[in-house]
């Protein structure tokens, strides 16, 4: 019996190949929004910090250079939590971005995959078929020799 072979299978290796960079990249892009989200997370945790550090201090004297430096750093925290958010917004689209292109690598490498399972069904059954008529052939050659 011969074995199967799919012509197209140094086609399929790149489809893999392919899809195998779209994850890397896409993991990438995640990993770069959860950094970002990070950051945010920090920004805020700093902010809440001040304000709570700012109430305390409410209750004692009040300088005012210290409201200033507090009023100043709260308005840096909330310019660079705004500055944040942008980038995370386009970190996200590049990360949608880069699961598209994933899932269209994802597609063609499935394309490739059911035409090599079609093709190795219909090598499979063509080698029956063989088979079949060998017997065939082996049966109606011992009839005719038990006959003859």
């Amino acid at each position: 019996m011969k074995k199967f072979k799919f012509r197209l299978e140094s086609l399929l290796k790149v489809k893999e190949h392919l899809e195998r960079e779209r994850q890397k990249e896409h993991a990438a892009a995640r990993e770069r929004v959860a950094h970002q989200q990070d950051r945010l997370s920090e920004i805020d945790a700093q902010r809440q910090t001040t304000v709570k550090q700012q109430r305390q201090r409410l209750t004692g004297d009040i300088s005012v250079a210290d409201l200033l430096v507090c009023s100043r750093f709260l308005v840096k925290l909330k310019s660079n939590t705004l500055e944040g958010t942008e980038i995370l917004r386009g970190l996200e689209a590049e990360a949608d971005k880069s699961r598209d292109r994933l899932i269209d690598a994802s597609r063609q490498k499935k394309i490739y995959e059911k035409l090599r399972e079609r093709q190795r069904e219909k090598h499979l059954e063509e080698m029956k078929r063989l088979e079949n008529k060998e017997i065939d052939e082996i049966a109606t050659n011992s009839r005719r020799q038990k006959g003859g």
